[in-house]
């Protein structure tokens, strides 16, 4: 009877296809034992099962019991999608034949929708044995690999209940159909048990919740891998079913392997840290490198390492030493490396490429390493890895030999599970996010070491989610390291209880005193259950920073003054609008050559080129302009590795401010102008009376700005004052001496900062996920049940990304301009309207990005918005539709001008100062 149950089915070139159970179910056991011992690592059995042998055992039961469930009347009565009826008619016919008696009747079901095959076979096994029924954690497993366990265990009651027809074909749990369907059931649950190992279901141990959550991402690969139909072809409905499943099975891993083709990272112990930061990166590590790659290799079991230093210090190089030795020790075979933005992950990604090839080439293995970020298609070094794909012909991949794109892990959610992932922050925090398939995050996340740069750099909204990231990340021993040169003690500490509550471990009141440490160089790490420090580093030098205060009104004067002889000056503000506003002021007076604009408001391909032509002027080895004057916003402060001989900045939280430091004279040089051989650092805005600026209070809210405005003085010692200052700032309990006047005003902004915080921990509770449960409790069970409850709507890449950043909905669009007969790019006259269909000019086109001011995003117009551009696309690119760069997407065109009208608001764009709103309040960053 089991062979006539089917599993896939299709109609192809009007011939029948089909895939039996009995078949699809062996090929998903044989692949999750192959993928157990083939790609998983070892730190991943380990938290399946001490003894990693059992623990392929359960892999290969889970693989071999997954779709039980479509052994049901509900799923073999199912009508295809794009099959005739004579198909269907086919493997009912199949089924009559078979014993099932009046499967065939018309109307046997009156809701079969209620059953979906996931749900029928968490029943099922719940129904087969007292172990599934008592512990639901396979159950789960099996109930959830579609993406989404279910919410709750009444379901399973219901099912029972009210749908038992659905399962068993019949009410009666004495009739002979009825006894027939649960023979089949007893039979699937025999092969599994046979096949992985086990000869009682008794046998099969309990798995954590975590375990459950890794084996349920394996299963969904697993799953995908086996119904791929390139890799595990459907066989013709009348063709013989008698099919060698040994050839079959290695025909279709080998293929997969073929589209996976990097080899597993193992690597090697090094005694001598010195040499292996030589070797790596060629210079003899730093005494901050080098004592924190010793505390690593010192340490039993690793787990969250937090390195706070200063800016410059090598800290990437350091994180990158200690991701090889956190590997060995738990076992990992891969890497993530997230940063703020997608600037900033751009900026690493050639230093990983660095790394991983110093090891990949001497070992001639291939490693697969992906970009992960919105626009990492315009990111020329990771376009020249995916054109050469591990092809070289001719010896034409010189550079890039030792990397592999591995296509299978090319889609949005097989993207996180590459070996090696350099992309933005949102891709971790993401883990926290109730979202379908959610499980397979965990796989990728949980095979790496996670190193996270620029930690400071999050809100209250994103660090809940960071905060229940580290929580998962430790109950699965994950060897995480995070980089900071500006890191609250509050936050330090908020980390390590997270991370070490994933772990079972609760921290306590002297432990968290013992952290709240000012000491600067700082490791904090944990060791098993220990919270730990280290302090004692060589004495860094100062570079003292002397800090003057003006307004904006006076910076031409100023500028004046700073600029009489040579010097780059760098001015970073906070708006765009006040951006470029000061950028056209000083442009007319000392000439447009003489001033350079940097913000996001340009057009994703400008932004590229003026931050390509800011390096080439001001970076390491740039070729220094005798006088520029370069204004910004926050993009500077994140991204660029620059060097200004002078530096004008807005009041900003002295963390960023501090950021910001980090570009003035960040490079040693000799030829450095006489007036500006000491650093000073000039600061906007910071009005006694603690009237900030709107735009200025509008992004950082007056509370910070206060703060830092009343502890910075008239000098800075970096790195010496880095931590006493971010610590006074951020620091509640330390209240700023004001008069009475400004007290009021002061707590008003108090009051307004702590209602903020608030509401942002409050809304990122809405969707984010609950710690990982180590033991039953009285309202929670250590299983998946209810693992997704209130899941975001939103599922897709882009989607999550938003919800795991507390900012307002933006849009973006294609911007294009209009010329006689079509349409081009801002930097070419070709009409490119008529070559849509090539490849090349289509992906030019998408490159083309812009965000629409705030304004037409706000939560009253954002719909309209979006509906006059959907019209606009309707009306006049229908030829998009035929690309895959550009179906679907949003598009502006702008006319002669450079003018455009959307939704009543009208814009100008301008190559030298960006997108300008007419009209338009003062636009964050």
């Amino acid at each position: 009877m089991l062979e006539a149950l089917w599993a896939k089915k299709e109609e192809k070139d009007g011939l029948m296809y089909w895939l039996p159970l009995t078949v699809h179910l062996e090929d998903t056991g044989r692949i999750m034992g192959l993928l157990w011992e083939h790609w998983l690592s070892e730190g991943q059995k380990r938290t399946v099962a001490d003894d990693t042998d059992i623990g392929k055992q359960i892999a290969i039961f889970i693989g071999a019991i997954h779709d039980i469930g479509k052994a049901s009347p509900a799923f073999q009565l199912k009508k295809g999608f794009a099959n005739s009826k004579d198909m269907d008619n086919e493997l009912t016919e199949k089924l009559v034949r078979a014993g099932f008696i009046d499967i065939d009747s018309p109307d046997l079901l009156s809701s079969p929708e209620k059953t979906p095959h996931g749900l029928a076979g968490e029943v099922i096994l719940s129904v087969l044995s007292d172990r599934f029924k008592k512990e639901n954690d396979i159950g789960s497993i099996v109930g959830g690999h579609h993406g989404r366990p279910i919410d709750n265990k009444s379901m399973i009651s219901e099912v029972l209940s009210s749908y038992k027809k659905n399962l068993f074909q019949s009410e009666n749990e004495d009739s002979d159909i009825y006894i027939k369907w649960v023979s089949v059931h007893t039979e699937i649950l025999n092969n599994a048990l046979k096949s992985s190992g086990f000869k009682r279901c008794e046998d099969i141990p309990v798995l954590s919740q975590p375990a459950q959550a890794m084996l349920l991402g394996l299963l969904t690969m697993a799953d995908w891998i086996a119904s791929n139909t390139y890799f595990f072809p459907l066989i013709g409905i009348f063709d013989d079913t008698d099919i060698d499943m040994n050839k079959r099975c290695e025909n279709g891993f080998t293929r997969w392997r073929y589209s996976n083709q990097s080899d597993m990272w193992l690597p090697e112990v090094y005694a001598d840290c010195k040499n292996l930061f030589k070797e790596r990166f060629g210079f003899e590590p730093r005494d901050v490198q080098s004592i924190f790659a010793q505390t690593i290799s010192d340490a039993k079991n690793p787990g969250l390492i937090i390195l706070e230093a200063p800016m410059g210090l090598g800290k990437t190089e350091a994180a990158l030493v200690g991701a090889e030795e956190l590997a060995v020790k738990s076992g990992r075979s891969g890497l993530f490396f997230g940063l703020p933005t997608q600037a900033t992950s751009n900026g690493i990604f050639p230093r990983i490429i660095s790394w991983l090839k110093k090891q990949s080439v001497e070992l001639g293995e291939k490693r697969g390493l992906r970009l992960v970020h919105g626009k990492a298609f315009l990111n020329e070094e990771y376009n020249n890895l995916t054109s050469a794909s591990n092809i070289d012909i001719d010896g034409d991949n010189e550079g890039r030999e030792g990397f592999v794109v591995n296509q299978w892990f090319c889609g949005k959610k097989t993207a996180i599970m590459d070996d090696f992932v350099v992309g933005t922050v949102d891709q971790l925090l993401m883990m926290a996010l109730r979202q379908k398939h959610l499980a397979l995050r965990h796989l990728g996340l949980s095979k790496k070491v996670v190193v996270i740069d620029e930690v400071h750099a999050y809100d209250a909204y994103m660090d809940q989610y960071l905060n229940m990231a580290l929580e998962w990340l430790g109950a699965y021993n994950v060897p995480v390291i995070l980089l900071s040169a500006t890191l609250p003690k509050k936050s330090r500490v908020d980390f390590i209880k997270h991370y070490l509550t994933g772990k079972g471990v609760k921290l306590g009141k002297e432990d968290m005193s013992s952290l709240m440490v000012e000491d600067y160089p700082l490791i904090t790490y944990t060791d098993n259950d220990k919270a730990l420090t280290v302090k004692d580093f060589a004495l860094i030098e100062d570079k003292r920073i002397e800090i003057k205060y003006t307004d904006t009104e006076s910076l031409p004067n100023l500028m004046d003054s700073l600029l009489d002889g040579e010097g780059n000056v760098g001015v970073i503000v906070n708006t765009v609008k006040k951006a470029q506003n000061i950028a056209k002021e000083l442009s007319e007076k000392f000439g447009d050559e003489n001033v350079m604009l940097l913000h996001s408001s340009f057009i994703a391909t400008d932004r590229v080129k003026n931050e390509e032509k800011l390096m080439k002027y001001l970076g390491k080895e740039g070729d220094r302009p005798d006088k520029l004057i370069v204004v910004g916003t926050q993009v500077i402060e994140q991204s660029l590795d620059i060097d200004f001989d002078v530096m004008i900045s807005d009041i900003a939280p002295v963390d960023l401010l501090i950021q910001r430091m980090g570009r003035l004279h960040r490079h040693t040089r000799d030829n450095r102008p006489k007036k500006h051989e000491k650093p000073v650092l000039y600061v906007l805005g910071n009005d006694r009376n603690l009237e900030f600026e709107t735009g200025s209070m509008a992004v950082y809210g007056g509370y910070l700005l206060a703060r830092t405005g009343y502890f910075l003085g008239d000098s800075i010692r970096l790195p010496s004052d880095i931590s006493r200052l971010v610590q006074e700032v951020y620091d509640e309990n330390i209240d700023p001496e004001l008069s009475d006047e400004l007290k009021e005003k002061y707590y008003e902004y108090k009051t307004e900062y702590k209602a903020l915080v608030d509401r942002k921990e409050s809304r990122a509770g809405t969707y984010r996920l609950s710690s990982p449960v180590s033991k039953k409790r009285i309202s929670k069970e250590p299983n998946l049940i209810g693992w997704l409850n209130n899941q975001s709507k939103n599922s897709g890449e882009e989607d999550g990304n938003s919800q795991v950043r507390d900012t307002q909905d933006t849009i973006e669009v294609i911007a294009l301009k209009k010329i006689k007969g079509g349409y081009t790019t801002f930097d070419s006259d070709e009409d490119m309207s008529e070559n849509i269909e090539d490849a090349k000019t289509a992906k030019r086109i998408a490159s083309c990005t812009i965000k629409l001011p705030n304004r037409l995003s706000k939560s009253y117009n954002i719909d309209d918005t979006i509906r006059e551009l959907e019209d606009f696309y309707i009306n006049n690119l229908q030829k998009w539709d035929n690309s895959a760069w550009l179906k679907g997407t949003l598009c502006a065109i702008f006319d002669e001008d450079n003018e455009c009208s959307i939704n009543g608001v009208n814009m100008v764009y301008d190559k030298k100062y960006g997108l300008i709103s007419k009209g338009e309040n003062d636009a964050k960053v």
